[in-house]
């Protein structure tokens, strides 16, 4: 959520935590504002203010399914906001600008007995944090560890700690491979960073009969073919234009009808969002048998629902063609980690033009901007977003639409996961 009134801007975001298998099992919210020290490890806001954003969002679209981390300090857990928070849906993180408050163990105390369940958030631990966590580690089920600024020697220390007490380990900021597979050497249960990001990359690209035929399709849709060309291409292999068909009428798309033919899906989606999709498609159809990468493909959609509902924010009166090119700068800009190969070379094989190409990789344009700003707004960066909503005058209601209804998306696509898979 983002919020302009004088100079103030607050901004709600959610970032995955998820397992050793890479299954979402929370969000964690991240809220902050321009009176916020954003170097500080205290990102909460006023729980007034919390409490607006939450209500303006509504929590089940925040969290959707899944639990939510919710980052709070003792001056929170003081405030009348937590008899209206859900027990079973949120779990309050502890800032550790708060371990030292001398009535926050009484706090935790208290509020357990009546429901409620805690977590210490982004930990630094070394020899004197060690010893203010150890306290407060029996009202608590989670640790999340700072695995970017910790003394490795203390936090093998407390994993050992917390593993004999049966509490559960989350790994934060893990930003590669190898540290997420350090710490699941040590025992964490659940990770959170940008590691999803960041894979072994391969130096060559196989694809299997079927995405092969996707990206022929897709090649044929950008380049102007004719319906009839786009159809017999795609009936070369049934099984793959039935699994299209239950992708199509899966409830993330809602159409009011079913859809019997690809002639139908390309009249109802248009063949710019067609091929988009089917990118998307050629992902979750990446490996028979197996689950995608779930966590990585509600990024993309997040990304690509608030890039054309960015575009249509700055220019009411953008062409189709334009909310095509948003989307699909948004998309490329992840697709890539999905199939764990060098970006360039995947654009390539798409044939993309240099407007999408410099507009990922030099930020270049209109688009390369749009999607520096949705990156910004994933991120919940202030200090960055408030700069562009000052540079195209944004609307605070408008922008808090944009990011609410990707939330809604991402949660409408989650949920076609689930039922696909």
């Amino acid at each position: 959520m983002l919020t302009l009134k004088g100079e103030i801007l607050s901004v709600l975001g959610r970032q995955v935590v998820n397992d050793s298998s890479y299954e979402i099992f929370a969000y964690d919210i991240l809220y902050r504002n321009d009176s916020d020290d954003m170097d500080s490890n205290n990102l909460s806001a006023s729980a007034s203010s919390l409490a607006k954003v939450l209500n303006d969002f509504g929590i089940e679209n925040v969290v959707g399914i899944y639990n939510g981390f919710l980052r709070v300090d003792y001056d929170f857990l003081s405030n009348d906001i937590m008899s209206s928070l859900s027990k079973d849906q949120f779990t309050l993180m502890i800032l550790q600008s708060s371990f030292l408050e001398k009535k926050l163990i009484y706090k935790l105390k208290k509020l357990k007995l009546i429901g409620y369940k805690f977590g210490l958030n982004d930990s630094i631990v070394n020899s004197k944090t060690i010893k203010n966590m150890i306290p407060l580690i029996k009202f608590v089920d989670f640790v999340k560890i700072d695995t970017l600024n910790s003394d490795e020697v203390y936090v093998d220390k407390l994993i050992e700690y917390l593993k004999s007490k049966d509490k559960k380990i989350i790994a934060s900021k893990i930003e590669t491979h190898e540290s997420y597979e350090l710490y699941k050497q040590k025992g964490a249960d659940y990770f959170q960073g940008y590691y999803l990001k960041r894979p072994n990359i391969i130096k060559t690209t196989s694809f299997n009969a079927s995405q092969s035929q996707i990206l022929e399709l897709w090649n044929l849709l950008q380049n102007n073919a004719s319906t009839k060309e786009i159809v017999e291409e795609l009936e070369k292999n049934h099984a793959l234009a039935l699994k299209l068909m239950q992708f199509i009428n899966s409830s993330f798309f809602s159409f009011r009808t079913n859809i019997s033919s690809i002639t139908q899906i390309i009249n109802l989606l248009g063949r710019d969002a067609l091929a988009n999709w089917l990118l998307i498609f050629m992902v979750s159809s990446k490996d028979e048998g197996t689950k995608p990468n779930h966590p990585l493909l509600l990024m993309v959609i997040n990304r690509t629902e608030i890039m054309v509902g960015l575009l249509s924010l700055i220019k009411p009166n953008a062409s189709m063609d334009d909310k095509s090119t948003a989307y699909l700068v948004g998309m490329l800009s992840l697709i890539h980690l999905l199939f764990q190969i060098e970006h360039r070379e995947f654009l390539h094989k798409l044939r993309v033009s240099e407007e999408v190409e410099e507009a990922m990789f030099e930020a270049k344009g209109f688009f390369g901007q749009l999607l520096v700003l949705t990156r910004y707004i994933e991120n919940a960066d202030d200090h960055y977003i408030n700069e562009y909503i000052k540079e195209y005058n944004l609307d605070e209601e408008d922008m808090n639409k944009i990011i609410s209804q990707a939330m809604i998306k991402v949660n409408k696509f989650d949920e076609m996961m689930q039922e696909l898979f």
